[in-house]
């Protein structure tokens, strides 16, 4: 038998390619037990009929709930970016405690990694603002594919809604990419109020 193998117990459980295989293998294990429940909870919400209360409470949750499609299409994105957190933040965790049981100092890779992390924040901080701008976007609800929006740059059908961009189609079929984090304002004619989508906006093709 090799040196480097272990002749016990004692010494297995401190045997670090064994530790680092293990790390790798709970790694895996939760990430995708976490990505069965994330998927399991946006499919019941998806499926969940929404419930209303007798009265007021329920002609207004009538007005205002979306359609089945845009909720499904807002809760799908919503849990597309849940499982991309989730898978990131496990696997940077892991690459730390790896780092760790082959000796380095994580202090010191922390303090680094933060001053790195706060740089390319500040010189990607444009692209930082749209994504948290598409966020909002999605959790607020305030417009869906299909809706004739105008915002403020580009007016148009909106063909579909990125993290960073959303897609929107003229009248003259022109197709519009708007950077969620340059719009201040959103006009959705969609969903009711005096103005009305133009109508031939409406028949153009999605």
């Amino acid at each position: 038998m090799p040196d480097w193998l272990p002749e016990n117990i004692t010494e297995l459980v401190v045997f670090k390619p064994l530790r680092i295989v293990l790390l790798i293998i709970a790694a895996f294990v939760l990430r995708r037990v976490l990505h069965r429940l994330i998927n399991r909870s946006v499919r019941r919400a998806i499926e969940r009929p929404l419930s209303s209360r007798i009265g007021m409470t329920q002609k207004l949750i009538t007005a205002t709930t979306a359609s089945a499609e845009r909720r499904k299409q807002r809760l799908s994105a919503l849990g597309s970016l849940a499982l991309s957190t989730v898978t990131f933040v496990i696997f940077a965790v892991v690459i730390l405690m790896i780092l760790a049981e082959l000796g380095y100092n994580i202090t010191t890779i922390l303090a680094g990694t933060t001053v790195i992390a706060v740089t390319v924040a500040f010189g990607l901080q444009s692209i930082v603002k749209d994504l948290v701008s598409g966020i909002f976007m999605l959790v607020e609800d305030q417009l869906g594919v299909g809706d004739y929006v105008d915002m403020d740059m580009a007016s148009g059908v909106v063909e579909a809604i990125g993290l960073r961009v959303t897609e929107l189609r003229g009248k003259d079929g022109t197709v519009w990419y708007v950077r969620n984090g340059e719009v201040l304002r959103v006009g959705n004619f969609s969903q009711g109020g005096p103005g009305e989508p133009p109508a031939e906006v409406e028949a153009e093709p999605a």
